[in-house]
């Protein structure tokens, strides 16, 4: 039997006071390889520590069911990851704004992070506001620093990069269509003039997700999305209707987000978590680093 090596970076990081291991792979083979060793499937509620760089081509030899699973397989723990990272700095920052006084040390992390998400202009001096300007920035650092619902964000992957072939995906890891700040860098479509904004570059899959993350909870645009993350959280229909600025079809972009989620099952996968890491440390605590 053919034996594949695999390239494992451990990369450790401080969560929630433990300390996990990330496994990281590159090719196609080591990718389905990991999924089988440790049994991990497209609607597994326990998502194993296992994460891509970048989409392997191989995805636009599968077809139907066997590219969205695999789609999803590989997106998904990107997903969860980039959720916890948006829970962590909710934790962090919403105790930090409740002080009923903020010293100058507080002051200067609420304004980061309340000019991340475009809650007080940037440069705005908060020191010397008043009460109902603070609660006005608490309710928002709760309000827009809030997981995106997973199966949300699968299927608009799954729209914006074709079940991840997109040309833009693989020049780009750019999952979702974002545009170069800078129209004269970035990929650019063949339809396109040369005076319009190109196609964003990132280095990870994972960093567009995080961008795309960072769009939904500070842009305007999705107002109603927020609204509706807060008042209908299990209800994935309802939020779908907060994307109806998200592109240019409008209406009939929530309708397609809609059938994405519920005729290919991607509502399954919204409860999904994270493992504690058990299963990547199958693969890192292999004696060879050799899978079958």
């Amino acid at each position: 039997m053919r034996k594949v090596l695999v390239f494992i970076l451990v990369s450790v990081f401080f969560l929630n006071a433990s300390l996990y291991a990330d496994v990281f792979l590159a090719s196609y083979e080591e990718i389905k390889s990991a999924y089988d060793l440790v049994g991990y499937t497209w609607n597994s509620e326990k998502v194993p520590r296992i994460f891509v760089k970048s989409i392997p081509e191989e995805i636009k030899k599968l077809e139907g069911v066997e590219r969205r699973q695999f789609f999803i397989k590989l997106i998904l723990p990107l997903v969860l990851l980039e959720n916890e990272k948006i829970s962590a700095e909710h934790d962090m920052i919403v105790p930090v704004a409740a002080k009923k006084e903020w010293n100058a040390e507080d002051v200067k992390i609420i304004s980061g992070i309340a000019e991340k998400y475009n809650i007080i202009d940037e440069g705005q001096d908060i020191s010397a506001i008043t009460e109902d300007e603070k609660e006005k920035i608490r309710y928002f650092l709760d309000h827009k620093i809030r997981p995106v619902p997973p199966a949300i964000a699968i299927g608009q992957a799954a729209l914006e990069s074709g079940w991840g072939t997109s040309r833009f995906v693989f020049e780009g890891n750019n999952l979702f269509g974002h545009v170069s700040p800078d129209p004269t860098k970035g990929i650019k479509p063949k339809n396109w003039s040369g005076k319009q904004r190109h196609i964003r570059i990132f280095d990870s899959i994972q960093d567009s997700i995080s961008a795309y993350m960072l769009n939904l909870n500070r842009n305007r645009a999705y107002n109603k999305f927020r609204w509706y993350r807060r008042t209908h959280p299990n209800n994935l229909s309802k939020m779908a209707e907060g994307f109806d600025k998200y592109a240019i079809i409008k209406e009939a972009y929530v309708g397609r987000l809609q059938s994405v989620m519920f005729k290919f099952g991607v509502y399954k996968i919204n409860n999904a978590k994270l493992d504690s890491g058990e299963s990547a440390n199958i693969i890192e605590k292999i004696s060879q680093p050799y899978i079958n």
